[in-house]
């Protein structure tokens, strides 16, 4: 596990950090300035960046080293995370918002970035499978036992 965080780390510093959630002009947010886009999954903002939905998802249990992953990928200028757990794809409350829902819940990045979000509560429901294939079928599921002994 050691040799994994020493490794994000250093992968980390190779690049200068970008915001996560950038400021416009004069340090205040600006709400999005169009709604969400139902055929690519993407708000925009004036500044160029904008909320799209996951590339990655981080899956596992608890105390399984989800938050420490997520932690150490979010030093990387190419990588952007949620705050929060969604918790999207496993509660039924969440999930009956719809797509638009989930997409606000992401940050804002530039198009050359990588959103992650993190739920490990998706490892014990049985419906989340389907209904992450169902929004992305490409996407990158990971959890952190697959990350030991790999470099980046």
């Amino acid at each position: 596990m050691a040799a994994l965080l020493l490794g994000l780390l250093l992968f980390a510093m190779q690049s200068p950090p970008l915001p996560s959630r950038p400021l416009a002009d004069g340090g205040s947010s600006s709400p999005p300035t169009s709604s969400p886009a139902a055929d690519n999954g993407t708000i925009g903002h004036p500044n160029g960046t904008l909320q799209q939905l996951p590339q990655i998802i981080i899956i596992g249990v608890r105390k399984g080293g989800t938050r420490a992953l997520i932690e150490m990928l979010s030093l990387h200028s190419a990588v952007v995370a949620a705050q929060n757990e969604v918790h999207f794809f496993d509660w039924e409350s969440h999930y009956q918002k719809g797509l638009p829902w989930y997409l606000s819940q992401m940050p804002y990045a530039f198009p050359e970035q990588l959103t992650v979000e993190k739920t490990p509560a998706y490892f014990t429901s049985a419906k989340v499978p389907k209904r992450i294939y169902q929004m992305n079928p490409n996407i990158k599921l990971s959890h952190p036992r697959d990350c030991v002994g790999h470099t980046i």
